[in-house]
């Protein structure tokens, strides 16, 4: 048996020599699978490593026993089920291909084997041929034959492997191409040899028929050229003349409008163009039974032809890559089996020039702000606004958007056209897409809030929002920044007018213990402005408020502290012009307590707790006034008599008036009460009641400066003991300056 290539071995359809090409379609995803499992050739997926393949006479794997187990359809089955995971797709389609043909599976890897040898520095060495999984008694007959076969180029091997792709897809005008990149002949390979007799006999028969369609379109026929031109396009799928003269002949001979015929719709986006067949046909039909081509119109040149292969989710095609700035046409040719079966469905001229997308606006006061989305193949955009007044001169545009400003009340106009460069290099632009907008009228914000505390209340002022109903409003989330344009939404709505009592004069009362960010707001209609804003806070009550002179020109001041206040300030308003202000902390008042100085005369004293917020206007809470009136004092005096002889005259009782400022004309009555005593100690009055009233003194009689002295009665006695008191509606005002008790015992 000879281990030499050229014997007549193996099965039918074995090779007698090395296979110049692998001549199996889908080869490059074959070769793709191979890659992505790092395996050198298909031979590394059909046995384990380190087992060892026959290639001469078929292909074989090394068994027991010195037995060699051919490997075939059924072999690649089992061990796809035995190997799976990533191995399944490889060994699967390396099955399909070997059911299809037997000896495929041998010409796939005599090609590779080739290849890695040819490419290898020690490739004409039988241990390469060894190391790659070939038995030791084929490697080398191997690597003998690789040496002398014929050397492919980069270009040369690209096209041997793209050769059964181009065939099988009727793509002769290609298969031709790449076959005059080859050896003339096959370069020994009789398979290869027959492939390309048979794609030369098929460019000719294409030809014939291309010829004579022409002579047919001469001569008038028009039905003839068109059967003609159909079966040149049978024969080549691919053939641009046979294209071009199928959508020029099925156009040219749609002579009547009124007949029934399908439409094919071109139908623009910003970055695709989607062709739609109407009636529109099942999806099986659209993807299975229809061609879609594109052409695309080059002046001075061949009219381009392109594959449309993406189907679209509604129905129909998308071409994903339109041509910008050049016309095109789209051809929807039917096939069965494979094969173009009949005229074309052809398109209208469509001009690429996609107008921008999602073209959107907002308005604001003299405003309007556009944005927009431009096609990508796009070199830019001409803006046109148009308004009342006709264009609107000084918009400020720049990539996908604009803004123009100053504009006045009413309706404009918003144009974009996109602007492409054509193919002969001129500038052309899309039809324009149109957005009408409308400026509605806004009022004028309020440019300054002010606000004075005035007797508990606050009164504000403000400048600006001449033509807007102006509101006082507290944000409830923060206000927004001045000079924020707002529209009546139901999701954010405008805050009420703060609900604080008016009173006389315009004031408002805050409630106590509040801080309020007051914001003016400028309203008309449903858009408003937000304006500025100023702090406003009402410190809570102080209650309980307790005020006593206790001498030395000094009074105490006792209350409630209020809840979370950290000071309280007590103010004293004396005289109508001097005021005192102090604060205390909770802790020294605690303390120490507080205390104020204080003159004579009457005075108010009024506490609240201190601001918390600076910066803001307080508005003292009402009440909490303490009114105290003025130091007015009685003071008497026992005086003893002038002395005669051996014996004293009777004692005088003074009374002395002390009264800062006007007098009061309730002032009180003075008594002077006398008790006897049991012992030689006798007891001082507790009441008026208690002992024998002497003297009365009038309120009225009592004026400062002017003392009153009247004599002691001499009827009772001694010893006893004497005692003043105040009598009357205004006692409770007025201070009994009361003498040494010492003085007042009469013995």
């Amino acid at each position: 048996m000879g281990l030499e290539f050229g014997h007549n071995l193996g099965l039918r359809r074995a090779l007698r020599g090395l296979p110049l090409a692998p001549l199996v379609p889908g080869y490059a995803r074959l070769v793709t699978q191979q890659r992505a499992l790092g395996l050198r050739h298909i031979g590394d997926a059909l046995v384990e490593r380190g087992r060892v393949l026959r290639v001469l006479d078929g292909v074989f794997e090394e068994g027991g026993a010195r037995r060699w187990r051919h490997i075939g359809a059924d072999r690649l089955r089992q061990a796809g089920a035995a190997r799976g995971g990533a191995y399944g797709p490889l060994l699967a389609q390396l099955e399909a291909v070997q059911l299809q043909d037997p000896a495929a599976l041998r010409r796939i890897l005599l090609y590779q084997l080739v290849e890695l040898l040819q490419a290898h520095p020690q490739g004409s060495d039988p241990g390469t041929a060894v190391a790659l999984g070939v038995c030791p008694q084929e490697a080398g007959p191997l690597v003998r034959v690789a040496a002398a076969h014929l050397r492919l180029n980069g270009e040369q091997r690209r096209a041997v492997e793209e050769l059964a792709d181009a065939w099988a897809d009727g793509m002769v005008r290609r298969a031709a191409g790449l076959a005059a990149l080859l050896p003339a002949g096959g370069g020994g390979d009789a398979l290869l040899r027959r492939r390309l007799a048979e794609i030369a006999e098929r460019v000719k028969e294409a030809d014939d028929a291309l010829d004579a369609a022409r002579e047919a379109e001469r001569a008038g026929d028009a039905r003839a050229a068109e059967d003609c031109t159909l079966r040149a396009a049978r024969l080549a799928s691919d053939c641009p003349r046979a294209l071009l003269g199928l959508v020029r002949l099925h156009r040219a001979g749609k002579a009547d409008p009124a007949e029934p015929r399908e439409v094919l719709a071109a139908l623009p986006a910003p970055e695709t163009v989607t062709v739609a067949l109407s009636p529109s046909p099942p999806a099986a039909d659209a993807a299975n039974g229809r061609r879609v081509i594109r052409l695309t119109r080059v002046p001075g040149g061949p009219t381009g032809i392109t594959e449309i292969t993406d189907l679209s989710p509604s129905g129909g095609w998308v071409d994903h890559s339109p041509p910008f700035g050049q016309e095109v046409r789209y051809a929807a040719l039917p096939l069965r089996g494979g094969r173009i079966d009949g005229p074309p469905v052809v398109s209208d001229v469509l001009l690429v020039a996609p107008d921008v997308s999602g073209l959107r606006s907002t308005t604001g006061r003299g405003r309007i702000e556009a944005t927009w989305t431009e096609p990508s193949g796009a070199l830019d955009v001409r803006v046109q606004l148009d308004g009342p007044e006709g264009p609107v001169d000084g918009a400020d545009v720049r990539t996908g958007a604009l803004t123009a400003t100053g504009l006045g009340v009413g309706p404009y106009v918003l144009r974009v056209h996109c602007r492409y460069r054509s193919p002969d290099g001129t500038v052309i632009e899309s039809a324009g897409a149109e957005h009408p907008v409308s400026v509605d009228p806004w009022p004028t914000p309020v440019d300054r809030l002010d606000a004075t505390a005035v007797h508990g209340s606050v009164r504000f002022s403000w400048s600006g929002g001449q033509d807007a109903d102006v509101r006082l409003v507290a944000w409830p989330a923060g206000p927004p920044e001045p000079g924020t344009e707002l529209t009546d939404d139901p999701a954010r709505p405008w805050p009420a007018p703060l609900p604080w009592e008016t009173v006389t004069g315009g004031g408002l009362v805050p409630p106590p213990g509040s801080v309020t960010r007051v914001s003016a707001l400028a309203a008309l209609g449903p858009r408003a402005v937000a304006g500025p804003g100023l702090v406003v806070e009402c410190p809570p009550a102080v209650a309980g408020a307790r005020v006593e002179r206790v001498g030395g020109g000094r009074a105490r001041v006792t209350f409630d502290w209020p809840a979370e206040a950290g000071e309280v300030a007590a103010t004293v308003e004396q005289d109508g012009a001097s005021t005192v202000h102090r604060v205390v902390a909770r802790s020294t008042y605690v303390r120490e307590g507080l205390y104020v100085d204080v003159a004579p005369s009457a005075f108010s004293l009024t506490l609240s707790a201190a601001p918390r917020t600076p910066d803001a206007v307080v508005v003292p809470p009402p009440g909490g006034a303490v009114r105290v009136a003025a130091d007015i004092a009685v003071s008497y005096r026992i005086v003893p008599g002038a002395r005669r002889a051996l014996r004293r005259g009777p004692s005088l009782l003074r009374v002395t008036l002390s009264c800062p400022g006007e007098v009061p004309g309730d002032l009180p009555e003075f008594v002077l009460v006398a008790r006897s005593g049991n012992g030689r100690d006798p007891v001082r009055p507790r009441t008026p009641a208690d002992g024998t009233t002497l003297l009365r003194v009038g309120g009225g009689t009592l004026s400062p400066g002017s003392p009153v002295e009247l004599p002691v009665p001499t009827g009772l006695r001694p010893p006893y003991a004497l005692r003043g008191f105040l009598l009357g509606e205004g006692a409770a005002d007025v201070r009994l300056d009361e003498p040494s008790p010492t003085t007042l015992v009469v013995r």
